[in-house]
């Protein structure tokens, strides 16, 4: 595989069985927290799984070296097949740096922003923006999408945070 599709992870103290979702942060907080482990940890992806609504998307934003931009479009499953041993062997956290929540009723958008980083080496490997949708189901926020790109010279995390005009 040419780059490791990977998204943002902050440690938290969660049990590990599925939990309701009380809030749009909380689903966030939990996606962040069941992808987020030391090296050798397998990740608990039925308790991934359940934090999504049924036909969720993941879109990520990849670079070409000649600066061409395309989407990756994953399923649910892709992601996990594809990060399943790679998250596991390396280890990885991610730490949200960042956060923005747009409301409206039963619907929420959040940006945020990360700083991801390899627990075999303790390189920083990524920082970038996530956007994610995430919808109250019958009074569990559950997550209906997520983009992410990483940052890089032309697309620095703060422009994400700009007032557009």
């Amino acid at each position: 595989m040419k780059f490791l599709v990977i998204m943002p992870a902050a440690i938290l103290t969660l049990a590990g069985a599925a939990q309701a979702q009380e809030t749009p942060g909380e689903a966030l907080e939990a996606l962040y927290d069941v992808i987020s482990g030391p090296v050798g940890e397998a990740r608990d992806w039925e308790r991934f799984r359940e934090l999504f609504l049924p036909g969720a998307q993941m879109n990520v934003v990849v670079t070409a070296p000649d600066g061409a931009e395309r989407v990756v479009v994953l399923t649910i499953d892709d992601y996990v097949e594809r990060n399943r041993e790679a998250l596991a062997e390396i280890g990885f956290t991610e730490t949200e740096t960042r956060r923005e929540t747009f409301l409206y009723g039963g619907m929420a958008t959040i940006l945020s922003a990360y700083e991801a980083v390899r627990a075999d080496t303790g390189e920083t490997v990524a920082r970038g923006v996530n956007s994610l949708t995430i919808l109250n189901d019958q009074g569990q926020w559950k997550i209906a999408s997520i983009a992410w790109r990483a940052a890089d010279e032309d697309w620095p995390v703060e422009r994400a945070f700009e007032v557009a005009e």
